[in-house]
């Protein structure tokens, strides 16, 4: 069996441990696997994956400056995932450590403060020129009365790896742009899911942003190494729980992981 044939059997072997509902995207240079992929899920953080790119593409606009200062008044803090909650004594950011948080610990306050600043309707505007189809911002984090009245953000795997391809590119964003959102990617955190079985010291390289909620867990990123690119997308909902979900995800990225491995250098 040649090396993408391997990974798409081990990729749907991996999936028979979910009891739950699937969309997957995983592009490699010689092709592609797509179960569900256009499949709409709820996107719970992943979506601030098109909130960066709408940043930096307003930022490439001067629009706004990465070190313009954000201030952050009382009803800013908002619970859930990330730190700022939870550091009162924080009055003001730079609009990039705000972007930084947003990603690498998913951070509701930072995510919040940056929609408000580049602005709904135009992360759904950028969403639309991407072609990124089942994808909509509906609402900001922990915003309960949004939901109560319907609003919420959604995805599919080939929107998030066409969002990580439009990152990649170079089209999109200004050569300094790309290269920051892919450091801020490369910084992530929350490493339970595509990253779950590649040692953090490893030459493999992975940009990405994941997302949870009580039975959702998503992950989507750029893995990188000597040259080869895989870009993956692998949403999980309906789960019995979330640690079921997170090993079918870091199985998978795992699985990615050893194509890469198999793959001869180009300087080799």
């Amino acid at each position: 069996m040649e090396a993408d044939e391997i990974l798409e059997f081990q990729v749907k072997k991996a999936l028979e441990h979910s009891s739950g509902k699937v969309s997957l995207a995983i592009e490699t240079k010689n092709g592609r696997i797509d179960i569900n992929s256009h499949k709409q899920m709820k996107s719970a953080s992943t979506i601030k994956l098109a909130v960066l790119l709408e940043a930096f593409s307003q930022i490439d606009r001067d629009l706004v400056k990465p070190y313009d200062i954000i201030r952050l008044q009382p009803e800013d803090f908002t619970q859930g995932s990330g730190v700022l909650f939870h550091l009162g004594s924080v009055k003001k950011l730079s609009f990039e450590d705000l972007l930084t948080l947003m990603i690498i610990v998913s951070d509701n306050t930072a995510s919040n403060l940056v929609i408000r600043t580049v602005g709904i309707d135009r992360v759904n505007a950028l969403l639309n020129r991407l072609g990124c189809n089942e994808t909509v911002l509906g609402r900001q984090f922990m915003d309960i009365q949004a939901a109560l009245d319907g609003l919420d953000n959604f995805t599919s795997a080939a929107d998030l790896v066409t969002m990580l391809k439009a990152v990649d590119s170079g089209e999109l964003l200004s050569e300094d742009s790309r290269r920051r959102v892919l450091h801020i990617l490369k910084k992530q955190q929350l490493l339970t899911n595509l990253h779950g079985r590649i040692d953090e010291e490893d030459e493999v390289s992975v940009a990405s942003k994941s997302g949870s909620l009580p039975g959702v867990v998503n992950d989507a990123g750029i893995f990188e190494y000597r040259g080869d690119k895989v870009y993956a997308a692998v949403l999980v909902s309906d789960s019995p729980d979330n640690h079921s979900g997170q090993e079918v995800i870091a199985e998978i990225g795992g699985y990615i992981y050893d194509w890469l491995k198999m793959q001869e250098s180009p300087a080799g």
